[in-house]
C-alpha cells in the first residue's frame, strides 16, 4: 500500500458526493463522477476500497473486478448479489443479506463477516485465508474451495468455517470441517517433510508427525470416521489370533479358536477358559490387551463426540 493510501485517508477520500457516484455503480447505474482504478496482478479494479454502506439494497449487483478492500457494509441486502475476481479482503460485513448470492474467484483474506446469512449462497474458488465467520447462516454445501490453495491456507479456512458451524449448531457441517481441516494439515506435514533444504531435524519432525497424522486418519479418521475404527478392530483381533496361531500359543486349539482367544484378550473379558503359553505368546496377549484399551477408548471418544453433535 502506497503512503498516501492509508486506511484513513482511504475511508476519507468518500465524500458525500463521491460515495453516492460509488452506490450507483454497485447498484448497476451510471456513476455520474469518475471512480479510479487500482492495478493488481496484472488486472484493473474499480478503486472503492474503504467505502461504508449501510443500511439499504444492492440485491441484484454485479460487481466485477472491483476493489472493495477496508470497506465497511452494515445491513445490506445482497441478494442474488454476484462477486465475481473482486477484492473483499479486510472488508468488514455485519448483518448483510447474501442470500442466493455469488462470490466467486475472489480474495477474501482477513474479511470479517457477522451475523450474515449466506441461504443458498456460492462461494467458489475464493480464497478465505483468516477470514472469519461469526453466527453466519452457511453451509458446507454452498462452498467450493480452490485447487490451488496451500493447504495450510485451507486448513485455516475449515477451522474458521467450523467454529461457525458449531456455533449455530450444524454438527454434520463442523465434522466434515473438521475433518478436512485435518487432511489439510497432514498434507502440509508432507510437504514440509518433503521439502528440499530443510535442516535434518525439522525434516525427521514433520515427517515423524505426517506419519502419525496418516495413522490416525486410517485407524478412526481423527474421531470423525469411528465405522473406520471398528474396522480396525477386527483386523487387528483377526492378526494378532493369527500370529498366536503361528506361535501355537493355545497348543491344540485351531485357528478360530485362537481368534476367539485373541478376541477376550482384546477386549479385556478373559473368561480364562483359554491361556497362551510360553514367553512370545503371554507378551503378546498383553501387548493386544493394552491396544484393545487403547482402541476402545478411542471408540468411546468417537461415539460420544458424535452423540454431543446430535
Amino acid at each position: 500500500m502506497a503512503p498516501t493510501d492509508s486506511v484513513s485517508q482511504l475511508r476519507a477520500r468518500w465524500t458525500p458526493e463521491l460515495g453516492a457516484a460509488a452506490f450507483r455503480f454497485l447498484q448497476g447505474e451510471e456513476p455520474g463522477a469518475e471512480l479510479s482504478a487500482t492495478e493488481q496482478d496484472g488486472r484493473t479494479y474499480v478503486d472503492l476500497r474503504g467505502i461504508r454502506i449501510e443500511q439499504t439494497q444492492l440485491d441484484g449487483a454485479i460487481l466485477r473486478r472491483v476493489n472493495l478492500r477496508w470497506a465497511t457494509f452494515r445491513d445490506v441486502g445482497l441478494k442474488g448479489a454476484k462477486f465475481l475476481e473482486c477484492n473483499l479482503s479486510q472488508a468488514s460485513f455485519g448483518e448483510c443479506y447474501f442470500r442466493r448470492a455469488l462470490l466467486q474467484d475472489c480474495e477474501i483474506v482477513n474479511t470479517r463477516f457477522s451475523a450474515c446469512d449466506f441461504t443458498n449462497a456460492s462461494l467458489e474458488r475464493s480464497r478465505l485465508d483468516f477470514s472469519t465467520f461469526t453466527g453466519c447462516e452457511l453451509r458446507l454445501e454452498d462452498i467450493a474451495f480452490r485447487n490451488d490453495a496451500p493447504p495450510q491456507t485451507l486448513a485455516r479456512a475449515c477451522r474458521n468455517l467450523k467454529l461457525n458451524a458449531m456455533s449455530l449448531g450444524y454438527f454434520g457441517d463442523a465434522s466434515e470441517l473438521a475433518y478436512a481441516e485435518r487432511t489439510y494439515d497432514r498434507q502440509a506435514l508432507r510437504l514440509r517433510a518433503l521439502a528440499p533444504n530443510i535442516p535434518f531435524l525439522a525434516r525427521t519432525r514433520a515427517l515423524s508427525l505426517w506419519l502419525d497424522a496418516v495413522l490416525f486418519n486410517w485407524i478412526w479418521g481423527y474421531g470423525e470416521r469411528p465405522w473406520r475404527l471398528t474396522i480396525a478392530m477386527i483386523v487387528a483381533i483377526l492378526a494378532f489370533g493369527t500370529l498366536q496361531y503361528a506361535l501355537d500359543a493355545v497348543p491344540g486349539h485351531d485357528w478360530w479358536e485362537h481368534v476367539y482367544f485373541s478376541g477376550i484378550t482384546f477386549f479385556t473379558i478373559g473368561y480364562g477358559d483359554l491361556a497362551p503359553v510360553g514367553f512370545l505368546p503371554r507378551l503378546l496377549s498383553m501387548i493386544e490387551g493394552v491396544s484393545g484399551i487403547v482402541f476402545i477408548g478411542m471408540l468411546i471418544a468417537s461415539a460420544t463426540k458424535k452423540i454431543m453433535y446430535r
